[in-house]
C-alpha cells in the first residue's frame, strides 16, 4: 500500500472541516486548533489551496472558506456519478414520508462518508452533517457489501479491530440478510447513539485523539451487540436505528445508501415493514433514474 503524502493528507483534512461546517468561517489560528496542525504547515497548505481555488480566504476578516475549484469538481462528480444527485433529490421526499431524518451516504475504501441530509433531527437518533465520516469496518457498510465478491467482504472483514469467529459469522449473516431484504435495517442502542455523539465531535475537532479512539472502541463494541436486524418475524414493537437502500450504478454496483433514522417511537412490524418498503423504493427509484442496474436479489422483501 502507498504511503500517504503528509501535505496531501492535510489538505484533505483541512477541506473535510471546511466541508462538515458550511456555516463557519475558520481563520488560520482556528483552524491550526481544530487540526493540530502546526502554524507553519497549516499556513503552506491553504497558501496552495487558494492559490488553486479550492479555498477562498475573505479579504477583511482573513477567514477561509470553500473555493470555486469545488463547485467544479463537485459538478462533475455528479456527472459521473448520476445516482448520487438521484439519491439526493430522495431524502426530502422520503423524510417527510416518514416523519424522520434522512442521509445518503457513499463509502471510501475504508471510511463511510454522510453526503447529503434531509429531515427533522429527533433525540433518538444522532445528528449527522454533510461530510461527517464513519469507519467503514463492522458492523457498518452492509449496505454497500451484501452484492460484492468475496475477497472485497473479506477485505471488510478483516478491519475489524477483533475478527473473532464469532463476529464474522455474524457479520456473514447480516450480509445475507441485507442481500435477500434488500436493506439493511439496524437496531437503535445506546452504544449507537454514543457513537454518533463522538462522530459528530470528532468532525467538529477533527485533532482530538481521544474522540477518535472513543470512536474505534464503540465501533469495535458496536460489532460485539446484536445491531442488525435480522429476523422481522419476531415479536415487536422494534427500537430502530436505521433503515438502509442501496442505490446500484450501471455495473450493478452499489453507488450511495439513502437512510432514514431518528424514528421517535418503536416501530410495530406492521410499520417497519412499510418504512422498509419506503425507504427501499426511493432506493429503486433513484437506480432507475440514473439508469442504474438493480442485481435479482435487491428488492426489498419482508
Amino acid at each position: 500500500m502507498a504511503r500517504p503524502a503528509p501535505a496531501a493528507s492535510r489538505a484533505v483534512q483541512i477541506l473535510d472541516l471546511l466541508v462538515t461546517h458550511p456555516a463557519e468561517r475558520f481563520t488560520l489560528t482556528e483552524l491550526v486548533r481544530r487540526t493540530g496542525m502546526s502554524l507553519g504547515s497549516a499556513h503552506a497548505v491553504l497558501a496552495v489551496l487558494e492559490r488553486s481555488g479550492h479555498v477562498r480566504r475573505h479579504p477583511v476578516t482573513k477567514a477561509y472558506t470553500l473555493g470555486p475549484a469545488l463547485v467544479v469538481a463537485g459538478v462533475v462528480a455528479l456527472e459521473h456519478h448520476p445516482g448520487i444527485e438521484a439519491a439526493r433529490r430522495a431524502l426530502v421526499p422520503l423524510a417527510e414520508d416518514l416523519g424522520v431524518g434522512t442521509v445518503l451516504t457513499a463509502r471510501t475504501t475504508d471510511e463511510i462518508i454522510f453526503v447529503a441530509r434531509a429531515g427533522r433531527h429527533t433525540a433518538s437518533g444522532p445528528d449527522v452533517r454533510e461530510g461527517e465520516r464513519v469507519p467503514f469496518v463492522p458492523p457498518f457498510g452492509t449496505v454497500f457489501l451484501a452484492w460484492s465478491d468475496e475477497d472485497e467482504i473479506d477485505r471488510w472483514l478483516a478491519r475489524a479491530s477483533a475478527p473473532t469467529p464469532e463476529l464474522v459469522e455474524r457479520a456473514r449473516v447480516a450480509l445475507a440478510t441485507v442481500r435477500q431484504r434488500g436493506a439493511a435495517v439496524t437496531f437503535g442502542t445506546a452504544t449507537q447513539r454514543a457513537l454518533g455523539e463522538r462522530a459528530l465531535s470528532l468532525a467538529a475537532e477533527p485533532s482530538r485523539h481521544d474522540l477518535r479512539e472513543d470512536v474505534n472502541v464503540l465501533t469495535a463494541l458496536l460489532a460485539t451487540e446484536d445491531y442488525p436486524l435480522v429476523d422481522l418475524a419476531a415479536r415487536g414493537p422494534f427500537d430502530i436505528g436505521m433503515i438502509a437502500a442501496p442505490v446500484f450504478d450501471a455495473d450493478g454496483n452499489v453507488i450511495a445508501a439513502i437512510s432514514a433514522f431518528g424514528f421517535p417511537e418503536p416501530l410495530t412490524a406492521d410499520a417497519l415493514t412499510r418504512a422498509l418498503e419506503r425507504v427501499g423504493a426511493a432506493g429503486a427509484r433513484a437506480t432507475r433514474e440514473s439508469r442504474g442496474r438493480m442485481p435479482e436479489a435487491a428488492s426489498v422483501s419482508r
